[in-house]
């Protein structure tokens, strides 16, 4: 038999706790633009140094590509090392070029994709409306602009970061809430 009751818990003020918790750090993150993309910046460091290692770690001889797997892994711990070492000015520089850079390829790729497709065979894909075209090019725009002003870039890093920590913070007090009033 199943239950189709409401989920118990009687910690529903941990959830609480966390909510308010992430809407504090999501308004301090907003609040202090330079602390939070050198954090972000941090982060993205360790990131791929602990993927670069792992990645090494992880090679297998046994795989034909193996000698692309271990360069790759060792790429991702040079990068992880310069990260984690540069001044913070040049962190904060590095990350909003390297956004950048990635909000641009991937709008060009996004344009690729766009126009591949109305060369094919599958009429739902051919027929797509015209207009889907703009949402590259608004895309790459962006890149060439975040790409000429990095302080751009990066209120725009730590706009996107604060309201996702935010909405998250507001989520969980919802459901702590949800959660006492069915416990």
């Amino acid at each position: 038999m199943t239950n189709t009751s409401a989920p118990q818990n009687n910690n529903w003020w941990l959830t609480v706790i966390v909510g308010i918790l992430f809407i504090i750090i999501g308004f301090w993150s907003l609040f202090t633009p330079v602390s939070t993309l050198l954090t972000i910046a941090y982060f993205v460091g360790f990131m791929f140094l602990l993927t670069g290692i792992f990645e090494v770690f992880s090679v297998s001889t046994s795989n034909n590509n193996w000698g692309w797997s271990l360069l790759s892994g060792a790429i991702d711990i040079i990068i992880g090392i310069l990260f984690v070492t540069m001044p913070a000015g040049e962190a904060i520089l590095v990350i909003c070029f390297l956004f950048g850079f990635w909000v641009l390829f991937r709008s060009i790729l996004g344009l690729g994709i766009v126009l591949s497709l109305k060369n094919s065979n599958i009429p739902a894909i051919a027929n797509t409306p015209k207009g889907v075209i703009a949402l590259p090019i608004i895309g790459m725009i962006f890149g060439f602009i975040f790409l000429m002003s990095p302080v751009l870039s990066g209120g725009f890093i730590v706009g996107i970061f604060s309201m996702a920590i935010i909405t998250f913070g507001i989520f969980e007090l919802y459901w702590g809430f949800f959660l006492k009033k069915n416990s």
